[in-house]
């Protein structure tokens, strides 16, 4: 059995495991790999056994949580059904860990967004229009004498029971 005591300022015991015993104890070991956008990846213990999941929220670590490749952490697992799963991730003597020098990207979609207001495609709502309230009026062409269903602006009116090639434009304006 390979045994380290180490001696912090607390007095803290270390048992290392035995290459048999996989669960319950403190073991040592690297990160095989890590994916820092899902938050999880798997460890590689030292002595040698199989594989164990790891996920950022049991990592010791300020921040944004995560483990770098070949990192050497200290770790506890447990079993569950589908294999060995790590309980608390710290780096060696206890330390925090040093983490993944990637960062994940973060999904920017640019979503125009539109004023219902004043009908502009701008980085405003309606409750934080500038022009306050307005009347009611065609988004299409911004008549206030009718709204977007009754536009004469409209080239083509589906109607029920009909192809867009039966569909009827209205008369023009004279």
């Amino acid at each position: 059995m390979y045994n380290i005591f180490t001696f912090p300022s607390q007095f803290l015991y270390i048992f290392l495991a035995n290459p048999g015993e996989e669960c319950g104890c403190v073991r040592l070991g690297k990160c095989k790999w890590f994916n820092v956008a899902k938050g999880w990846g798997f460890l590689t213990p030292n002595d040698g056994g199989q594989e164990v999941f790891v996920h950022q929220s049991v990592i010791k670590m300020s921040g944004f949580r995560s483990l770098g490749e070949q990192e050497e952490v200290e770790f506890e697992c447990h079993r569950t059904a589908r294999g060995l799963e790590a309980t608390r991730v710290s780096g060696r003597s206890g330390d925090e860990c040093h983490g993944s020098t990637y960062r994940p990207r973060i999904n920017r979609r640019t979503r125009r967004m539109r004023c219902y207001n004043c009908g502009e495609f701008a980085n405003h709502i309606a409750s934080e229009c500038a022009l306050g309230p307005q009347p009611k009026r065609c988004h299409r062409c911004r008549g206030e004498d009718h709204l977007h269903a009754d536009c004469p602006n409209r080239n083509v009116t589906q109607t029920s029971g009909k192809s867009l090639q039966d569909a009827v434009e209205p008369a023009p304006e004279g």
